[in-house]
């Protein structure tokens, strides 16, 4: 009979408000950039999978959108999103909050995470700025009402690195005993297109003001890889106005040039070869509304989408 512990495998779903630090959290835990960020709230649009072998276990995570009330087609998927990394994706939980005394639609957020059955561990990020109005005592009786009495509560910096390592053992001992999912030296179950397109939005966020960032679809229309020659990758970026699309090309096109640069030594940076980058601005209006636009350019609507 063997003494080696069994292996654990299963997927953590990090879920919670938009810009409480889910995607910085994943990156933390994986050691490497996997989503992106921005100061922004809604940054995160589609549930992002990362992979961390670790311990005798494989956790593999799920980053979804910030929760919200849906405004329009798109916001309906990013919802629907975090239902199904709720209900049907998850063996755990981790609820991620940011140290402030919890709203009522907040605490009904929680009770909804107990309905499926699954174990919670609430994460309060940007422990470092300090304790919430009404102190920490306060918030965390707030989580266990919300989530019971007897919650598992940790207290981290995601940016800073503290206290990472106790999430990981946590959630990590909270998994069933399985198989590992996937091989052992995988990280995501995305292709490369779809981080180039990430990586592009997260330029127009960090580049752009206002509602540019959240009026912008990029799609990849072209990713050829040609040996012994750079890479060639064809990107268009959608918006729903002209003034949108003067905006983001900039005076004499320097605005686009520019993010073309940045997300160029991104681009090359993740997939470790060198690139040429062709990226265009385009209208399409109102394309957070239009579904069948959606189907095109995002990379995993679900065929009911509507």
């Amino acid at each position: 009979m063997s003494d080696k512990p069994a292996f654990k495998s299963g997927y953590v779903s990090l879920v919670g408000w938009p810009n409480v630090g889910k995607s910085t959290l994943l990156n933390a835990i994986l050691g490497t950039k996997l989503s992106i960020v921005s100061p922004r709230p809604q940054t995160t649009r589609e549930s992002v999978l990362g992979i961390l072998n670790w311990a005798n276990t494989q956790m593999i995570f799920v980053d979804t959108p910030g929760w919200l009330k849906p405004q329009d087609t798109f916001q309906s998927f990013m919802k629907r999103a975090v239902l199904r990394a709720v209900y049907d994706d998850a063996d755990v939980l981790a609820w991620v909050l940011e140290p402030r005394l919890l709203g009522e639609e907040e605490m009904t957020f929680g009770r909804m995470l107990l309905k499926p059955g699954k174990p919670v561990v609430a994460i309060i990020n940007k422990s470092d700025r300090g304790a919430p109005a009404g102190g920490w005592g306060k918030m965390e009786e707030q989580i266990r009402e919300a989530i019971g009495a007897t919650a598992t509560i940790i207290r981290l910096s995601a940016l800073k690195g503290e206290n990472v390592e106790m999430v990981k053992n946590k959630l990590a001992n909270l998994l069933p005993e399985s198989p590992a999912y996937f091989p052992t030296d995988q990280i995501t179950d995305r292709w490369e297109r779809f981080y180039v397109a990430e990586l592009i939005r997260e330029q127009l966020f960090l580049q752009y003001q206002e509602e540019v960032p959240h009026a912008a679809a990029v799609a990849v229309e072209e990713f050829v890889e040609q040996e012994g020659k750079k890479d060639h990758i064809k990107v268009v970026i959608y918006v729903e106005t002209e003034g949108q699309l003067g905006i983001v090309v900039g005076n004499k096109g320097h605005a686009i040039k520019s993010l073309g640069q940045a997300a160029r030594e991104e681009i090359e940076l993740r997939i470790g070869r060198p690139v040429h980058l062709e990226t265009s601005v385009k209208v399409h209006k109102n394309w957070r509304k239009d579904a069948d636009f959606l189907r095109k350019v995002q990379s995993n609507y679900p065929e009911g989408l509507s």
